[in-house]
C-alpha cells in the first residue's frame, strides 16, 4: 500500500503527460523480462527477445528487475518527445545524479557486465556506451510500434485531461480506480510494494504529481520521487485490454490520418461514410458525436449511427464521462487502418 496525501495546493500541480520513447524503451526493457501479462505482451515478446542482443541483456538487468525495482530516469531526463532528446538528457546529466540514480539498485550482483560497473561511476565512455545501448534496444523493442504507442498514449492523456477540465483533478484521480482508489485527500495505490523507499504514507508537500501513461508498465503503477527536480512522477499501466494489444503489436505501417484520403479499399469493406466516421474518430480521440457529425460533415444521428457500427464490431469503443458519450478508436480499428482496409493480421 502506498498513499499520497493532497494539501489543497497540491492538487493544483497535478498533471498528465506522455513521458517519451526513452521512457518506454526502459519499461520495455524492464517487460521483456517479466512473465506476467502474456495477453498483452505474449506476441511482443516473442518477436522482440531474439532482437535485443549484444548490450541490450546487461543494459535490460542494469535498468531493472523483473520483481519491481527500476532505475529512475523519469525524474532523470523528464517528458521527451524524441529518443534524442531523451538520449542527450542523460548524456549531459551532472556525474553526480547519474551515479545516485544508478545506485538505487543493489551493487553487488555478481552477473553485471564491468562497463556497466564503470557506468554506475558515471564513466563517460561507459555512458555513452550505456546510450547506445539503448538506442539499438528502442530500434527492436519499440521503434517498430511507436506510432501506434504514441498514439494510443496520447488518446489517454486526452482522456484523463478532458475527464480533469470537466469535473476538475478530484474527476482525474478517481478514474484511476482500481489501480489507485481516491479518498479524498488521499489517493491510494493498493497493491504497491516499495523497495527502495518503504514509507507507506507520502506527503506531496508542494511537490508537482506528474501522471505518466505507459503501454509496458504494469499492472501495478510505478512511483519515483526526485529531490533533484522536486518532481514526483506516477508511471502507471495504460495498456490494459487484448483487442488493444492486437492492434498495437502488429507488424504495419503507422495508422493513416482522417485528412488523408479514404483509402479504396477502406471505403469498400465498410462504406464512404463510415470509413470516413472511422478516420475521424482516429484522427481525434475521445471526441463527442456531436464533435464526430461536424468532422465528418454529417448529421449527428447519422454518426450515432455509423459509430454503433463500428463499436459493433470491436473498431471503436464507446466511454461514459459524466454525461458526455467519448468515441475512440481501439487498437483493432488502428490496424485496420494500417492496411488501408485488408484484413488484419493477428499477433
Amino acid at each position: 500500500m502506498l498513499r499520497f496525501h493532497f494539501a489543497a495546493e497540491d492538487l493544483a500541480l497535478v498533471r498528465v503527460t506522455v513521458l517519451g520513447p526513452l521512457a518506454e524503451t526502459q519499461l520495455s526493457l524492464w517487460n521483456l523480462q517479466r512473465r506476467d501479462g502474456k495477453a498483452l505482451f505474449g506476441g511482443w515478446r516473442t518477436r522482440t527477445g531474439p532482437l535485443v542482443t549484444s548490450d541490450g541483456p546487461d543494459t535490460a538487468r542494469f535498468l531493472s528487475r523483473p520483481a519491481g525495482a527500476l532505475v529512475d530516469l523519469f525524474t532523470l531526463v523528464g517528458s521527451a518527445g524524441s529518443l534524442d532528446e531523451g538520449l542527450q538528457r542523460l548524456s549531459s546529466a551532472p556525474a553526480r545524479r547519474l551515479r545516485a540514480e544508478f545506485a538505487v539498485l543493489p551493487s553487488t550482483d555478481r552477473w553485471r557486465a564491468p562497463w556497466l560497473t564503470e557506468a554506475m561511476n558515471a564513466d563517460p565512455r561507459a555512458v555513452r556506451r550505456l546510450v547506445a545501448s539503448l538506442q539499438d534496444c528502442h530500434r527492436v523493442a519499440v521503434a517498430p510500434y511507436w506510432g501506434r504507442i504514441l498514439r494510443h498514449l496520447e488518446g489517454e492523456v486526452a482522456r484523463r485531461g478532458r475527464l480533469m477540465v470537466e469535473g476538475g483533478v478530484g474527476a482525474l484521480l478517481d478514474s484511476l480506480r482500481p489501480m489507485a482508489v481516491w479518498k479524498p485527500p488521499v489517493l491510494e495505490i493498493p497493491v504497491y510494494r516499495p523497495l527502495v523507499h518503504p514509507e507507506t504514507d507520502f506527503h506531496l508537500a508542494g511537490r508537482p504529481l506528474v501522471l505518466a501513461p505507459s503501454v509496458f508498465c504494469g499492472p501495478v503503477p510505478q512511483v519515483f520521487d526526485d529531490d533533484w527536480s522536486g518532481t514526483v512522477v506516477m508511471v502507471y499501466p495504460a495498456l490494459n485490454t487484448p483487442v488493444e494489444a492486437v492492434g498495437l503489436w502488429a507488424p504495419q505501417a503507422d495508422p493513416r490520418r482522417a485528412d488523408s484520403p479514404v483509402p479504396p479499399a477502406l471505403s469498400a469493406l465498410l462504406g464512404r461514410t463510415r470509413a470516413v466516421v472511422l478516420c475521424v474518430i482516429a484522427d481525434h480521440p475521445a471526441c463527442t458525436t456531436t464533435q464526430l457529425a461536424r468532422r465528418a460533415g454529417i448529421s449527428p444521428a447519422s454518426a450515432s449511427e455509423h459509430a454503433t457500427t463500428l463499436r459493433g464490431a470491436g473498431l471503436t469503443t464507446l466511454t461514459r464521462e459524466r454525461r458526455t458519450a467519448l468515441h475512440t478508436v481501439t487498437q483493432l480499428g488502428f490496424t485496420l487502418l494500417n492496411s488501408g482496409g485488408s484484413a488484419p493480421s493477428g499477433t
